[in-house]
């Protein structure tokens, strides 16, 4: 039995962290889940201790409330029935509040069934969040000191001392609150966590200099890219631009201006391209350039008039200013040319328009 439960808890653990950072729905559908599995057999052994000693109405409630708590754990367990999980989340909270409230009318064995309701605060928590969660244990605990305070004990089937019902309210509250603040604190940290990774995954595809996309980023758009070519056969073209002669503009001006350039060439890319195209920082100066649907006369057409706007578009800083060309080689993709392929022609062809004198565009061709 040990090993069955430990094997669970593996199971509950291995899929909340698989699902941490895509929806907090998940975490809350695991977590009922493992709430709804404990409940349903607690509930079912009771109910088979009431059966013992003959109190058969409350066995009947016990086995009803434990089959709705085990399918409640089935659907939640599943993906297949992820549109049910609010649902039956929220059918094993009435069903555990309809049996709370019975327990608290009939009075369970030698009226210590009340104590039962310390378990709902928390279960409610786990299954509906924070905020629902605030209401639907408001709304027990108003019914229950309505069952419990109510003239002439009208709507309980046994008697309690006035402690006893005092108390009892009491402590509940007690626990709603601290679950509460569980809770809360619960969220904050999800919350926390969901974007610390967010934060760390953009840093990780985004380059923090230029804000542009860097290669581990391109990397996933070229994917997601080249999938669609070989489903459409479509064709795309991949260009890689360098700033000519970057070097010699760090030596003269310093690393910083060196920076600035790169900022400024960067936004002025991002200022001549289509909404549809993709541009990173490849490293260092080199940047790669993603033209979806475009064929390769096109993309030099394109990638002219890039050239020229650069090269009319000088950086300048207080008393400096750097007129920037670049060298651009671009080739066309298609399902046969896989964007490796692609990246490591457009390169040749890069290296072929710094031969030929720079502030050019290349093709690749294979005579290359």
């Amino acid at each position: 039995m040990s090993f069955f439960f430990r094997k669970l808890i593996r199971y509950y653990r291995y899929s909340i962290d698989k699902n941490l950072n895509i929806e907090e729905a998940y975490q809350q559908s695991f977590l009922a889940g493992f709430f709804s599995f404990i409940g349903s057999l607690i509930t079912f052994f009771t109910a088979i201790n009431s059966l013992f000693i003959q109190l058969y109405s409350l066995a009947i409630s016990l086995f009803l409330v434990s089959g709705l708590l085990l399918l409640t754990f089935y659907i939640l367990k599943s993906s297949l029935y992820s549109h049910y999980h609010n649902f039956s989340r929220c059918m094993a909270i009435i069903a555990l509040y309809i049996l709370g409230f019975y327990l608290i009318y009939a009075g369970g064995i030698k009226n210590s069934g009340p104590l039962w309701i310390y378990i709902i605060p928390s279960v409610t928590f786990a299954f509906l969040g924070l905020k629902q969660g605030i209401i639907a244990n408001a709304t027990f605990s108003v019914i229950a000191s309505l069952m419990l305070f109510y003239p002439n004990d009208l709507f309980l089937a046994t008697t309690y001392s006035y402690e006893f019902k005092t108390r009892l309210i009491y402590v509940f509250l007690t626990i709603v609150a601290l679950s509460g603040f569980y809770e809360a604190a619960r969220h904050y940290s999800f919350m926390r966590l969901k974007f610390m990774k967010e934060k760390y995954e953009h840093q990780a595809q985004f380059d923090y200099l230029t804000l542009l996309p860097n290669r581990r980023g391109i990397q996933k758009i070229l994917n997601k890219e080249y999938q669609q070519i070989k489903l459409t056969h479509h064709v795309s073209t991949i260009a890689t631009l360098d700033i000519d002669r970057f070097k010699v503009i760090n030596d003269e001006f310093g690393h910083e201006v060196g920076d600035m350039v790169l900022k400024h060439t960067s936004k002025v890319l991002s200022d001549c391209i289509r909404s549809q195209d993709s541009l990173a920082r490849w490293g260092g100066e080199e940047f790669l350039l993603l033209l979806p649907d475009t064929r390769e006369a096109d993309a030099i057409e394109l990638l002219e008039s890039i050239r020229e706007r650069v090269e009319k578009t000088p950086f300048e800083h207080n008393t400096i200013s750097i007129s920037i060309t670049l060298s651009v080689g671009l080739c066309e993709t298609s399902p046969e040319v896989d964007f490796n392929d692609a990246i490591r022609f457009s390169d040749i062809s890069l290296y072929q328009a710094k031969q030929a004198g720079r502030n050019t565009v290349f093709a690749y061709t294979p005579e290359l």
